[in-house]
């Protein structure tokens, strides 16, 4: 309680002062009522409820309130959406890849942001929420206006704009202490308006949060605390913008947006050493798994409105740079090395062994070992092969290595964007004109480089341990210069060269047909070399490239039926780049002699029919639709079990069908409601082979949960002669059905140790004053401390030691936000 009581007076030091001594009463955050949003999803300007697709839309005002912190928040309120928080993928309708090019694009206002799988670890980087006008997020392939990587979908974040005529404030403070972990806490302040009116305006903003961990590290062999609540995570955003408006009809908008993020540690807790009914999380992993990631996107936008015809040009830069612990190197070098330990090869015999039988266990090259552990482990098993056990190198609750000491391995990944955008659109300004259209040109640049390193120092003293082998006996090499065993290095460029038109024509008063095409053409080329023993010493630098030229349409016929109802049919296009494989010791896998070089683009066709509606006087706003979707020629990452190394390729094909519906009713003037429901049905409709390997059979569900739900309900009322409200949401996903490729005994990625992610179910409260135009609310996330465990794993089907992550529990907090 003191915590909190703290929380409020800073909040009160940092927003007290910005309100005017003449400041009128706000708006409560949670002000009743229902909201009609402008989007831009089309590329103009349009009320949501007058645009013919499926859209969530989530305004700044509306984050706030619903104690949205980051895209995993709101990806609870917004049907047919999936996130993933460790490779931040976002999957819409099911369509979610983790090799090859993205399947949804990623847009801070016109900037695409998205990733390639280049390499291990190529994980998304996702702008913070603090000060921005809105998030959409677009259902469906966007494949005529937003191009390739929005094949599933699209994500906005659009910001602000500066006002010429208007001085603007928003400040947000907020501290927070969540149950068995630390504190958590944030500030930040935006204001903006005209330098000189008419003519030149501003907007600023800086923003830092922490958010506390809740997971302790400790040593997995004395249980002593190493350091507590490991997975926290420092982020801070400054963004700056100008607008010029030297004439009437022009602007020139120039802006930049810089964020950085650190990530202490991930969300992952060792199950076999955590107890989540007790609120005890721990993980003994030796190393950080970390993430410090930041960019800088600078931008200009110029607008000309011709009369008429207005000319629109976006210009960007956007620079990345990540170094991110993707897995653990440890526990991956750990569960590689035990596999010979411990399952036998019957192909060969034992060596010092009487009688030299068949079956034998081996070094990682297929060596049968005679000395070190492994030799031990061949002595053992054959003096009585009807009781011996080979014992694992990972147990539930820690790592074994008798006699050994401490082991710890570091992985790095370096994910380095660079990317040049350029579009120009040259389209018609009049939205009440019979024919309104879009011509536009897009040219994007872009730069990659993934290097992956494994650094392990350890490791000729593990070799003679284990095997009984010198570096240069077992992998041919010693450790590189800065003790690395691993270093895979790829840099990629990927051009897309791209002309777009859109035109809607209003057949009737009532009736419109749009249409539209876009055709690219595409190029991707790469560099890699690799080195270091478990690449089982260098291979030659090597490149290679894919050139394609894609055609995406899109068609739509609208009936607005009356003022309130409008009916939809969509049919639409999507797809993303094709790409090459960087070459990998092939001698070394027994699955294949020849690695493919490239792989091809893969494609969407979404069918989508939908509904927008307005009941009771416009009390009631209500949106729904149904989709099928067909995804081709999917990119698929094969891994090979004997190696550990993995190629994209073309595999397979697989269908998405289900609908979403969401809206808000003002039930009275004091009591109103918001909801959304979402089904998805995404499965593979052919079976995928490569290499001998079965990545999914035919009727396999992908990822993600069928049914998603959630429901909020706010209540305001005059309290000490001030207006206050409360408001309850609750987000619900059920449990995982049906058989993925990884829980399939008939593919060869079966891995009995997994199981179906469970339900869950999530309630926030959040209770608030307004005292001028501050809102001071007190809020607790996760009321019921829900704990399922998710996202349940290991290193392999081999491996005792499984890891799983949980919702944050629950937190209680305090939040003052100011808004004028």
């Amino acid at each position: 309680m003191r915590a909190i009581l703290t929380g409020l007076s800073a909040a009160f030091v940092v927003l007290g002062g910005a309100v005017p001594a003449t400041a009128q009463q706000a708006t409560p955050q949670s002000s009743a009522g229902t909201e009609e949003v402008v989007v831009t999803a089309e590329r103009r300007s349009e009320k949501l409820s007058k645009v013919p697709e499926s859209i969530s839309a989530f305004t700044s005002e509306k984050m706030d309130q619903l104690d949205v912190k980051n895209i995993s928040d709101l990806v609870r309120f917004t049907p047919g959406v999936t996130f993933d928080p460790e490779s931040k993928d976002i999957s819409i309708r099911g369509v979610n890849s983790s090799a090859g090019d993205a399947t949804t694009g990623i847009y801070i206002d016109d900037t695409p942001i998205q990733i390639r799988a280049l390499g291990f670890g190529s994980d998304n980087t996702l702008p913070a929420v603090f000060d921005l006008e809105r998030v959409e997020v677009l259902r469906g392939p966007q494949g005529t206006l937003f191009g390739a990587g929005s094949e599933g979908g699209t994500v906005r974040y659009i910001t602000p704009a500066p006002s010429l005529d208007d001085f603007s404030e928003y400040a947000k403070a907020e501290l927070s202490t969540t149950q068995s972990g630390a504190p958590s806490y944030e500030a930040g302040a935006a204001i903006g308006g005209p330098i000189v009116d008419g003519q030149l305006g501003f907007r600023i903003s800086a923003w830092g949060r922490r958010d506390g961990g809740w997971i302790d590290k400790v040593d997995y062999t004395t249980g002593a605390t190493l350091q507590s609540n490991t997975n926290s995570v420092d982020t801070y955003v400054l963004r700056g913008a100008l607008l010029w408006q030297p004439t009437a009809s022009l602007s020139i908008t120039p802006s930049v947006f810089y964020q950085n993020r650190n990530q202490n540690n991930i969300d992952d807790y060792w199950v076999g050493l955590s107890d989540p009914g007790r609120g005890v999380y721990k993980t003994g992993t030796p190393e950080n798994m970390g993430d410090k990631d930041h960019f800088v996107l600078p931008a200009l936008k110029l607008d000309d409105d011709f009369g008429g015809v207005e000319l629109i040009s976006n210009t960007s830069y956007f620079n990345r740079h990540e170094v991110v612990q993707d897995y653990s190197a440890t526990l991956y070098d750990l569960s590689y090395f035990e596999q010979g330990l411990t399952q036998l090869d019957f192909t060969q015999n034992a060596p010092n062994v009487p009688g030299n039988p068949a079956g034998t266990y081996t070094d990682p090259a297929g060596v049968p070992c005679a000395a070190g552990i492994c030799g031990q482990n061949n002595i053992d098993y054959h003096a009585d092969p009807a009781h011996f056990v080979p014992t694992p190198l990972l147990l539930p609750a820690g790592i074994n290595l008798p006699g050994f000491g401490p082991y710890e391995a570091v992985n790095y990944i370096t994910n380095d964007q660079e990317n040049f955008t350029q579009e120009v659109r040259l389209q018609s300004s009049d939205p009440n004109a019979r024919l309104t259209w879009i011509l536009g040109a897009f040219y994007t640049r872009q730069s990659q480089l993934s290097v992956e390193e494994i650094n392990d120092p350890q490791l000729p003293a593990l070799t003679q341990y284990l095997w009984g082998e010198s570096m240069l006996q077992l992998w041919g090499e010693n450790l590189l210069p800065n003790g690395d065993d691993y270093i895979n290095h790829t840099e990629g460029h990927e051009r897309q060269d791209a002309l777009f038109a859109n035109a809607t024509y209003a057949l009737t008063d009532e009736l419109k047909l749009q249409a539209g095409a876009r055709i690219a053409q595409t190029h991707f080329d790469f560099t890699n070399f690799s080195d270091g023993p478990q690449n089982f010493g260098p291979l030659a630098p090597n490149s290679g490239s894919k050139d394609e030229t894609p055609f995406t349409p899109m068609a739509d016929l609208t009936w607005q039926m009356n003022p309130d109802d409008m009916v939809y049919a969509t049919v639409a296009k999507g797809y993303r780049i094709g790409g090459a494989n960087p070459l990998f010791p092939v001698s070394a896998c027994s699955e294949i002699t020849v690695e493919p070089t490239s792989y091809n683009s893969d494609t969407v066709v979404s069918y989508e029919a939908g509904t927008k509606d307005r009941f009771f006087d416009g009390q009631l706003q209500a949106s729904g639709s149904v989709y099928f979707l067909q995804w081709d020629n999917i990119q698929q990452s094969v891994t090979l079990p004997s190696c550990g190394f993995r190629y994209t390729t073309n595999q397979g094909a697989a269908e998405s069908k289900g609908f979403d519906l969401q809206g808000s009713w003002l039930l009275t003037d004091s009591f109103d409601v918001d909801f959304s429901l979402g089904y998805t049905d995404s499965r593979y409709t052919s079976t995928s082979i490569a290499a001998g390997i079965v990545g999914a059979v035919k009727g396999d569900k992908l990822p993600g949960s069928p049914w998603t739900f959630s429901l909020g309900a706010q209540y305001s009322a005059q309290l000490l002669a001030r207006d206050a409200y409360i408001r309850m949401d609750y987000e619900f996903a059920s449990r995982e059905t049906g058989l993925t490729p990884e829980r399939d005994i008939n593919t060869t990625l079966f891995d009995p140790g997994l199981v179906p992610e469970p339900e869950t179910n999530n309630v926030t409260l959040r209770a608030g004053m307004i005292f001028g135009e501050t809102d001071i609310s007190v809020f607790a996330d996760n009321l019921l401390n829900a704990h399922p465990q998710l996202d349940l794993n290991h290193q392999d089907e081999f491996t005792e030691l499984f890891e799983a992550s949980t919702l944050r529990p629950r937190t209680i907090g305090i939040t003052a936000t100011y808004r004028n």
